[in-house]
């Protein structure tokens, strides 16, 4: 159990932690494509909190408010939270102005419509202009503070300052490391003569990554400002780089049981372990894991909490319910402190979802923390259960990343562990590539490799221990439907014969014709995933684990396809979605679409270029129908499913 007198809200995020340390590797600022982590949300069953003060930004930066700043260490007027209003320019629907914002937009705060305020060190060090760092209106890095007036807290004992946030990180202000964010608060209890107490917040992601767009920030400060009649808090921006989006202020009573799932000792919050190396979020059928789960929950109320222990259940795709694991109660829990993963832990007693049993899908664990006084929710965690796919990713495009940062030539390699089975075959039919938009074309590899065949982060893979090899170009049609597969449409190949272990990399080597063609690959940032996964630089000419504190290349969606006979390989939920077979393609008048057998029951849809849906239906496998497009307008549409995969459909 560990003592914690603050906590900056660090939302939970379910994922996946190790006890081992990766390679750390150096990543340079760039555009991270759809950067955004959407956190867990948590629910509990405790009333309100009385608000003390709140404001909303509706009238912009008071003139009465705590606001200055400094550019390269040089007191600048134009280092300062910007306002975003209704009548401003730009407006409450613009977020970041720099070059790097890529897709990214504003907060979804509560009250984001009527303003919030951002501090733009990207727009203020580049001016919005790609190869211009140092040349706009305040060059980074920045230091910026910005609070209200004092407040008498002279008869509140219990305070706890709330607001919503959204920050995009890139370095501190410690030697600008990107071990530290750029976002603090800061306390006093002398109206502001001097700030003792400091709160480093958005601790919960790394490098180039982003909070949710709505990541609520709940700071318990009774410890500093309860009972002071001079309190005062100030946000800091100290740092460099990329943007802090806040909105929704307010100072309330914390509630007396109130339980938070939180970072401790390096682990996230909630977790999930598996009994081997490979850690699938797309598990085969015949393949699936034993599960076992942890977290951390902190007593974020003002009273003890007693009997607290995690509580994880498994539902099924249909939403029956399979079973639960609960860890040790611990008795009594005083405020502030922390029960970590030591305390609450399921390790001694596994779950195994089963394909067999409750049939393929999406699976959904739910982890809860409780107490005799409260029940904390986290969110869920989706696990998929296929008959081919064995996969990292959780179906979550995050970002993407490619030959731009790895260079021509830069592989990505995932590993590939097959449950020991006596007697039991194993055919790789291929491997199914996540393709971004941004790719243009170019030529992708494949080769699978004995774990053997690794021989370092300098020397990579023995060609001669190559078990299996395949290539193919990206084509337009690829690229419209945001996926590439590589390997035998046929038979397939024997893993078993070649290598009864069951253990092997899966390498995908990307080549773009001598610099005219861009490869960028779907990549998953939401479940953590250390030691099986592997990425090649041609600049450094060396392999990585991934990036420093940063989940830019984390999960990639290299999706192997296995089946226990060379009769079964054709066959598959997850080949339902490339073989639609809609035709005509470009159709006129009407589209027949037929599904295979195998596939599950499926919600689809259809779009137009604007993202708004236009028909909608069920389908299920072994299914033929006959659509009547004759009144649609004529243009582009994707038809999607409910799984994630899509295809384009033209109109004449």
């Amino acid at each position: 159990m560990k003592k914690y007198l603050l906590f900056a809200g660090l939302m939970a995020a379910v994922t996946a932690h190790a006890q081992r340390t990766e390679h750390p590797g150096s990543e340079q600022i760039g555009v991270a494509e759809g950067a955004e982590t959407i956190p867990a949300k948590q629910a509990r069953t405790t009333r309100p909190e009385a608000i003390l003060w709140s404001y909303d930004f509706a009238n912009g930066i008071p003139s009465n408010w705590i606001h200055n700043g400094s550019a390269n260490g040089i007191s600048d007027p134009d280092a300062r939270f910007e306002y975003r209003g209704v009548l401003t320019t730009p407006d409450t629907n613009v977020g970041t102005r720099g070059a790097f914002k890529g897709t990214l937009k504003a907060i979804q705060s509560p009250t984001k419509n009527n303003g919030f305020v951002i501090f733009d060190s990207d727009y203020l060090d580049n001016n919005g202009i790609s190869n211009n760092a140092g040349n706009g209106p305040a060059a980074a890095p920045h230091w910026c503070v910005l609070g209200p007036p004092m407040f008498d807290l002279s008869s509140q004992a219990n305070v706890q300052l709330e607001f919503v946030n959204y920050y995009r990180r890139r370095q501190g202000t410690v030697n600008l490391s990107t071990a530290i964010s750029a976002t603090w608060v800061d306390f006093s209890t002398d109206g502001g003569q001097s700030w003792p107490y400091s709160m480093e917040i958005n601790t919960h992601i790394g490098n180039n990554q982003s909070t949710a767009r709505n990541h609520p920030v709940l700071i318990n400060c009774s410890n500093y400002l309860g009972g002071h009649d001079s309190a005062m808090f100030r946000l800091r921006f100290d740092g460099r780089y990329y943007f802090w989006m806040v909105d929704d202020l307010q100072l309330v009573n914390p509630e007396p049981h109130r339980l938070l799932f939180v970072q401790a000792n390096g682990a996230p919050p909630t977790d999930l372990l598996y009994s081997t190396v490979g850690k699938y979020i797309h598990m085969a059928a015949g393949r699936e894991q034993s599960l076992t789960f942890d977290a951390n929950v902190l007593n974020f109320g003002v009273q003890p909490q007693t009997n607290t222990k995690l509580q994880v259940d498994l539902f099924a795709p249909n939403g029956q319910f399979i079973g639960s694991r609960t860890s040790a109660t611990t008795a009594l829990l005083p405020p502030g402190d922390t029960l970590t993963f030591n305390d609450l832990n399921t390790y001694s007693n596994p779950l195994t979802p089963s394909a067999a049993t409750h049939g393929l899908g999406k699976y959904q664990l739910v982890y809860r923390a409780v107490s005799d006084s409260t029940m904390e929710l986290s969110d869920t965690l989706n696990i998929y259960l296929t008959q081919q796919t064995q996969a990292l990713d959780g179906a979550v495009f995050s970002n993407s990343l490619g030959t731009e940062s790895l260079g021509d030539g830069g592989a990505m390699a995932v590993r590939l562990e097959l449950p020991n089975t006596p007697n039991q075959t194993e055919w790789l039919k291929g491997v199914e590539l996540g393709l971004s938009s941004l790719t243009t074309g170019g030529i992708v590899e494949l080769a699978v490799y004995d774990t053997s065949a690794w021989g370092g982060y300098t020397t990579g893979f023995d060609n001669n221990l190559m078990l299996y090899y395949a290539f193919d170009s990206i084509t337009a049609a690829d690229i419209a439907t945001g996926y590439k597969w590589l390997g035998d449409t046929a038979a397939g190949f024997n893993l078993r014969a070649a290598n009864p272990s069951g253990s092997y990399w899966v390498v995908i080597t990307m080549l773009t014709n001598n610099g005219a063609e861009l490869i960028r690959i779907k990549n998953d940032q939401t479940v953590s995933h250390v030691g099986d996964k592997l990425m090649y630089n041609t600049t450094s000419a060396r392999w990585f684990t991934g990036y420093s504190n940063s989940r830019t290349f984390n999960a990639p969606w290299i999706r192997t396809r296995l089946c226990h006979a060379p009769s079964a390989c054709n066959i598959g939920l997850e080949e339902s979605a490339r073989l639609w077979h809609a035709a005509p393609n470009p159709a006129q008048g009407v589209l027949t679409l037929e599904i295979p057998n195998g596939s599950m029951l499926q919600r689809l849809s259809f779009s137009d270029l604007a993202g708004r849906t236009v028909y909608a239906f069920t389908a299920e496998g072994g299914t033929r129908l006959v659509l009547d497009v004759s009144t649609w307008a004529r243009g582009m549409y994707t038809l999607q499913s409910q799984d994630g995969q899509a295809q384009k459909i033209l109109l004449h």
